[in-house]
């Protein structure tokens, strides 16, 4: 029998990134955003990165952005139907719901109004994934 394969450091990152609390994954990030970046020195913002954090793969929502959207719902007390109406689709009211709740598709448009519209609603100190 051939031995396990090492695995590398990203591999490794990531792992420990599923075993990590939501506090922890959170003190990371503002490890992180106040780490040299290696260009001019500065840390990069954490709206940055979670700018950077992708919400869905293809029309489908991932679990993490599922956990964003429904806090910041959740903030201001908002449904679903009423996010959909903030982002302009009103013709598709069900749409958010069904996709948070049941992991259906979302309209590529929808997605990508999403994603605007949670980091025009994330405050920094807020941010946990």
């Amino acid at each position: 029998m051939p031995p396990k394969p090492k695995r590398n450091r990203i591999e490794k990152l990531q792992h420990s990134w599923t075993k990590a609390s939501a506090q922890q994954r959170y003190e990371f990030l503002q490890w992180l955003a106040t780490s040299p970046d290696g260009r001019d020195g500065h840390g990069i913002a954490l709206t940055d990165m979670v700018a950077r954090i992708p919400i869905a793969s293809g029309r489908y929502l991932l679990p993490s952005a599922v956990l964003r959207i429904r806090a910041v719902m959740t903030a201001r007390s908002l449904s679903a139907e009423e996010v959909m109406a903030e982002l302009g689709f009103e013709e598709d009211r069900k749409a958010l719901s069904h996709a948070l709740s049941e992991g259906a598709s979302l309209r590529l448009a929808v997605v990508a109004a999403l994603e605007n519209w949670l980091l025009a609603h994330t405050e920094p100190e807020r941010i946990a994934p």
